[in-house]
């Protein structure tokens, strides 16, 4: 580990002017660094849990010129930018907790030195690397670790060209330090203000990753005002020190019981259990209105609501909302749809975010879909037929312990599997369900496995009699781990019914489904 030293800093600013074409030239600000002077720092916090910063040095680079200076009133600034929005949602006086010399203003920095070059630590792949080693130094040094939440910085030579990890990993995050990235160049109209921006509103973006945040983007009417902007979540790391941004109360919700700011618990992360009841949905007055009800075995106080467009890969265009709940487990919500970045004919993915006071989040997706610029509900409770006369009677193949009857026992917790662990089968899969006696059904719910192997592409089949089968259409399964329906196109009856899976989301030989009802 390196020790701390206090960098002497001077600060030399030259303007020539010359008038040369009638224009003037303002020539670069540098910063000279005297000889360090070691000396001792007294870092103290009032917390239990604080974060971890790492500078993570390979063996081809050197520390960054005055880093530990420039990198405590970076935190610094951050820290209060982020107590600024938890107070202003009402969730107090609180902001990540760092171990901080208050007279000398530094923030406590731990130098660990890489064992290998910067080429051994890319972005692609890199991130593992350095946890690892960074792991084993706190092994070695438990007393060093204060919290279960590290950012960890990477020197680089050229950071226009850089290749190291620069992302959120869990409760890991990574950024990197070059010699000018500095506050002091906020807001100055220049490649090293942009810059600035740029990388330490990176560093903040990823920092808010590894305090638990997801992505999400301001609401239509927080874009133009002044005290909000850009979410800082969204495109922030974009405009952080030269335009206005904020953190969402979203983002300050689930802050609120991260384990470096939440006064709430001593024991973080300790696992979470947490099923819905009910959910209803509904689209009134210009609002998409949401309610309903859940158990769980660890306290959840606040609801996370983030309305994503369904049009890519990313979730930086999620829209948000937050919500306290009630004392009896019940949640309610009304997004007006003027919030909306994105209508017209927009399919969405809904994620609720369950903030228990652990730090844990459980997590739930539905989907919707905006049709000529109004929502339409394509989830929600029904009416579905008991299934306690219902069998399975015959299926493609299954795994041992992931048995086809599990789409019928009403645990979303298990589910059949296609057979994997030997021959494997690949598509199509099918299932054949017996109701056990004719029944008028207007469509089907289904669940998928809460992890991999999502079925896509389906065939219905209907039968009363288990030899005569008419196909009710093709369908398109929801990559999501709620609840779903599928309308048929008119109400049939029937006995019996197979469900014909053709691909999956995958794109892999395997198929998995938790639940399958009827309406």
């Amino acid at each position: 580990m390196k020790t701390l030293y206090l960098s002497i800093t001077v600060c030399c600013v030259f303007f020539m002017l010359s008038l040369v074409g009638g224009c003037s030239e303002e020539k670069s600000q540098e910063i000279e660094e005297l000889s360090p002077e070691e000396v001792s720092y007294n870092y103290s916090s009032v917390a239990k849990y604080n974060l971890n910063v790492v500078y993570f040095i390979p063996t081809d680079v050197k520390e960054r010129k005055d880093s530990h200076r420039r990198l405590s009133e970076i935190l610094l600034h951050g820290q209060a930018f982020y107590r600024k929005y938890m107070k202003e949602y009402g969730f107090g006086d609180k902001t990540f907790n760092m171990l901080v010399d208050q007279e000398k203003e530094r923030v406590k920095v731990i130098y660990i030195q890489g064992k290998y070059p910067t080429a051994n630590y890319p972005y692609e792949g890199g991130g593992a690397k350095v946890i690892e080693e960074v792991d084993e130094y706190f092994e070695a040094n438990p007393d060093e670790k204060s919290s279960d939440h590290t950012l960890i910085l990477t020197p680089v030579e050229d950071h226009d060209n850089p290749d190291v990890p620069f992302y959120g990993w869990g409760r890991y995050c990574f950024a990197l330090d070059y010699t000018e990235m500095d506050v002091r160049f906020f807001g100055e109209d220049s490649k090293r203000g942009n810059d600035a921006t740029k990388y330490i509103g990176g560093l903040l973006h990823e920092l808010g990753h590894g305090l638990n945040l997801p992505h999400n983007k301001e609401k239509v009417s927080e874009a133009s005002l002044s005290s909000k902007g850009t979410s800082l979540m969204g495109s922030g790391n974009y405009t952080y020190g030269k335009t206005p941004t904020f953190l969402t109360e979203a983002s300050c919700a689930i802050l609120n019981n991260c384990q470096v700011v939440s006064d709430f618990e001593d024991l973080f992360y300790t696992s979470a259990t947490l099923t819905i009841n009910s959910i209803l949905a509904s689209y009134e007055d210009g609002k998409l209105k949401l309610s309903g009800t859940f158990n769980t075995d660890k306290d959840v106080n606040y609801l996370g609501f983030y309305c994503d467009p369904a049009t890519d890969n990313a979730d930086y265009d999620a829209v948000s909302w937050a919500s306290p709940v009630g004392t009896d487990n019940s949640f309610e919500v009304s997004m007006p749809i003027s919030e909306f970045h994105q209508k017209g004919n927009t399919p969405y993915v809904l994620r609720l975010l369950f903030n228990h006071l652990n730090g844990e989040i459980s997590k739930f997706s539905y989907s919707f879909a905006f049709k000529n610029d109004e929502p339409v509900i394509e989830f929600g409770d029904k009416e579905n037929l008991d299934r306690s006369k219902w069998q399975v009677i015959e299926f493609s193949s299954e795994e041992n312990n992931e048995f086809a009857s599990h789409v019928l026992d009403g645990d979303a917790n298990t589910f059949w599997h296609s057979r994997w662990s030997s021959n494997a089968t690949s598509y199509p899969h099918y299932l054949t369900i017996d109701m056990n006696e004719i029944h008028k059904v207007s469509g089907f719910s289904f669940l998928q496995r809460d992890g991999m192997r999502k079925v896509k592409d389906i065939e219905i089949l209907v039968s009363s009699d288990n030899s005569q089968w008419k196909s009710m259409g093709n369908f398109q399964l929801k990559e999501i781990n709620t609840l779903h329906h599928i309308n048929l196109s008119h109400e049939a009856e029937f006995r019996y019914f197979k469900i014909i899976m053709n691909s999956a989301f995958d794109g892999k030989q395997f198929a998995a489904l938790a639940e399958i009802m009827c309406f």
